[in-house]
């Protein structure tokens, strides 16, 4: 069955529109598996199943299980929606891209997966979700693959990109081989960013989460390995203070980022820069360019940071764990050693670090889950920071692996993906 309701009489277009949005509206508190209070509920309109979609404005349901290819770049206008069950694969031939006006939902679960992909598994071969007018922006376990081809003017695009104040919420989702930023939030947006998986994203540049501009929320629980720039960057405006970006970061696993940048702009796991503040704890930081910088020009006074791991296998990366001259500096909770190199070691399932971490030969078998014994494990802070309602709390272990996972802690990715 294929129904494409853009071409739908008018009065019908008004009531499906109509009862989208109380779909939406219906949908607002209901809770997934994940503890997650934000799930749409999926619209009843559809697509199609097994088919090729043109060009052009869409809206409606990509159905459970099916096929499909994207032949051109795809529009959702501001009064709809498109929205993709569980289990979806959808293939993007072409360096096309999703330009989202309304509003998003990709509803992928553990057992069934969403994923967007290209015929050749290399980066930049499609244009990912370009969401700079969207309504709302939802991602649960879905794979994005081999995002950022470029744009008109020959730039790498970023996988998923959202520049108005709109609700964020991706979760459990992979990014892997993105050409830009894997996400990038430049408005007053409310983020929750939560047990992602991050693989080789970005080329010269490009960071897998870049904050500015007023963004506000949590980034926990997240894998970062291998991006050119930084795995985590919360950053106001060079100019601008005001609004500013706010943001928690806690249990999260960052390691290799920040060498294909070069040595002039480093990159960093977690970067705190330009009027921003963050409270950034229980962070597991592994052969970073740069660690963890709190720069002068941040809110130094309102960022608070502790409970971080440092641990590095290369001794030239053993003087940026807290780069001199920054604002940034070591905490009496911290795990890091200065003149043992190799001490603490996490004991990560599975993890060899190369003699340099500056490829971007994505790994298929890294397992950064830590092995019993680690001395990461309970060494993590539960209260530093006060969370909002909903989210997961803060683990007692470091990092995104942690042994009790209830009430939505802890990445439940396996190795790879």
């Amino acid at each position: 069955m294929k129904l494409r309701i853009n071409h739908m009489p008018a009065t019908w277009k008004t009531l499906a529109g109509a009862l989208t949005v109380a779909a939406l509206v219906f949908s607002a508190c209901s809770k997934n598996n994940n503890g997650s209070t934000n799930t749409p509920k999926v619209v009843a309109t559809v697509i199609g199943s097994n088919t090729t979609l043109s060009g052009g404005a869409w809206k409606g349901t990509m159905l459970a299980g099916q096929s499909y290819t994207i032949n051109g770049d795809i529009t959702v206008l501001p009064t709809d929606s498109l929205t993709i069950q569980a289990g979806a694969t959808i293939n993007v031939p072409g360096n096309h891209a999703f330009y989202v006006q309304g509003v998003v939902q990709s509803l992928g679960t553990p057992s069934q997966p969403i994923t967007f992909t290209a015929p050749t598994a290399q980066p930049g071969q499609w244009g990912g979700f370009q969401c700079d007018s969207a309504k709302s922006v939802t991602f649960f376990w879905t794979k994005l693959l081999w995002a950022g081809g470029p744009d008109s003017s020959g730039g790498t695009r970023q996988t998923i990109s959202v520049s108005v104040p709109i609700p964020v919420d991706i979760e459990d989702c992979w990014f892997v081989g993105g050409q830009d930023n894997s996400i990038g939030v430049y408005s007053t947006s409310n983020v929750r960013i939560l047990r992602n998986s991050f693989y080789g994203n970005g080329t010269t540049d490009g960071d897998c989460i870049d904050f500015h501009s007023g963004v506000t929320g949590v980034v926990a629980y997240n894998v970062l390995w291998g991006s050119a720039g930084s795995a985590i960057k919360v950053y106001t405006s060079a100019t601008i203070q005001n609004p500013q970006t706010n943001v928690m970061v806690y249990n999260n696993t960052c390691l290799e980022s920040g060498f294909r940048r070069g040595a002039q702009e480093p990159g960093r796991g977690v970067l705190v820069d330009a009027f921003s503040q963050a409270k950034v704890y229980n962070n597991l930081l592994v052969n970073n360019y740069w660690s963890l910088d709190v720069t002068t020009t941040a809110d130094v006074t309102n960022t608070k940071y502790g409970y971080n791991y440092f641990y590095v296998t290369v001794d030239s990366l053993r003087q940026f764990m807290y780069p001199a001259g920054e604002s940034g500096k070591i905490q009496s909770t911290d795990i890091i050693d200065s003149v043992h190199l190799g001490a603490n070691n996490p004991m990560f399932v599975g993890y060899t670090p190369p003699p340099v971490p500056s490829t971007r030969i994505i790994p298929t078998s890294y397992d950064f889950h830590l092995m019993p014994g680690s001395p990461a494990l309970g060494k993590g802070t539960t209260s530093a920071i006060s969370l909002p309602a909903g989210v997961p709390g803060m683990s007692s272990d470091i990092g995104a692996y942690v042994t009790d996972t209830s009430g939505g802690k802890g990445n439940r990715h396996a190795a790879g993906y």
